[in-house]
């Protein structure tokens, strides 16, 4: 059972076609990318539970990895039409167009606040001066 439901598909579906996709279908995609999820983040639970994630946030990104495999459910990376004489290219492949995955972003949202981030620091390698300081150079 996966947090987001077809109605939050429905929801946030900004597209300009019609959702080609019965509700059994989306019911099954949101599965599939919740087991995404938790083979990444397998604690997800217990850090929805805790309140350290927020439910909203795993909702948000299951719909998100399931509008892209709608919009691109063949992989196409690229399509190129003709008219005469009549030519017609397309470029499957790649590494994870139409498939359910999820973006750097995606991750960086479900690892919640425990994980800390980068901060700037300097490392001074100019040894100290061994000579007596007169104002300008040692």
């Amino acid at each position: 059972m996966s947090y987001a439901t077809y109605e939050d598909v429905l929801k946030r579906w900004t597209s300009v076609e019609e959702l080609m996709a019965t509700e059994e279908q989306v019911t099954t995609l949101l599965e599939d990318a919740e087991d995404r999820i938790l083979i990444e983040f397998p604690t997800l639970e217990s850090k929805v539970t805790s309140g350290e994630l927020r439910q909203e946030t795993v909702i948000r990104v299951e719909v998100q990895m399931v509008m892209r495999h709608l919009k691109n459910p063949d992989g196409v990376r690229s399509a190129q039409m003709g008219a005469g004489p009549f030519q017609q290219t397309t470029t499957y492949g790649g590494e994870d167009p139409g498939t359910i995955y999820l973006t750097d972003d995606e991750r960086r949202d479900l690892r919640g606040s425990t994980r800390s981030r980068g901060k700037v620091f300097m490392v001074d390698t100019v040894p100290p001066c061994s000579l007596p300081y007169d104002g300008w150079w040692c």
